[in-house]
C-alpha cells in the first residue's frame, strides 16, 4: 500500500475546503441571475403585448441581454424597460430584432408620424422634420418639455412597420422659461 505524503495531501484539503466555502457564493449568484430572469418572464408574460414574444433573456451577474424578434418597436421598448426596473440589474443589451408581420411603407409610417405631431397640442409650434428609411424613423425638432420626446418615441413605436427611431431634440424648455420672466 502505498502512503501519502502529508505535504501533498494538507494543500489537497486546504484548496477542497476553500472551494466548499465558496460554493455558496457562487449558488447565491447563479440564483440571483435565476431571480432576475424569472422576474423579467414573469412581468413579461403578464404584459399583453409581450406575453407571445419571442425574445430570450440571459443574465449574468446583473448584465441582461435580450435576443430575438418582435412584431412591434413598442414591444422592444417595453422589454428593456422591464429589464431596467427589475432589482438586481446592473446592465441592460437590447439586441431584440423588431420584425413586422405586416410591414408599412416608409410614406405610410412618415404619414402617421406628422398626423401624431399635428395631433398633440404638445408638439404644436416645435418645427419637425420627419424622416424614414427602412422602417426607421428619424424625427429632428424643437421640443418643450423632456417628456415629450419619450411620449413621442412611445408613439411612433406603436406604428406597424417601424424597426427603430432616433430623435435629435432641440429643448426649448430655458428659452421658454426666460421668455416667461
Amino acid at each position: 500500500m502505498k502512503q501519502y505524503s502529508k505535504l501533498i495531501t494538507l494543500p489537497f484539503i486546504g484548496a477542497a475546503f476553500f472551494l466548499f466555502l465558496l460554493l455558496p457564493i457562487f449558488q447565491a449568484l447563479a440564483s440571483e441571475n435565476d431571480t432576475i430572469r424569472w422576474h423579467i418572464k414573469k412581468l413579461a408574460t403578464e404584459h399583453d403585448l409581450l406575453a407571445n414574444s419571442q425574445v430570450s433573456i440571459y443574465v449574468e451577474d446583473g448584465f441582461v441581454l435580450l435576443t430575438g424578434t418582435v412584431q412591434l418597436y413598442l414591444q422592444k421598448m417595453d422589454f428593456e424597460q422591464i429589464a431596467w426596473k427589475t432589482t438586481g440589474v446592473t446592465e441592460v443589451e437590447n439586441e431584440i430584432e423588431v420584425k413586422p408581420l405586416f410591414p408599412r411603407g416608409d410614406t405610410g409610417i412618415k404619414r402617421e408620424v406628422r398626423m401624431i405631431l399635428m395631433d398633440c397640442k404638445c408638439f404644436h409650434g416645435g418645427n419637425h422634420i420627419v424622416q424614414v428609411a427602412r422602417g426607421i424613423v428619424s424625427v429632428t425638432g424643437v421640443f418643450f418639455h423632456p417628456r415629450d420626446v419619450q411620449f413621442l418615441k412611445r408613439q411612433i413605436a406603436e406604428i406597424e412597420g417601424v424597426v427603430a427611431i432616433n430623435i435629435h431634440a432641440t429643448a426649448l424648455i430655458a428659452e421658454r422659461q426666460r421668455t416667461l420672466r
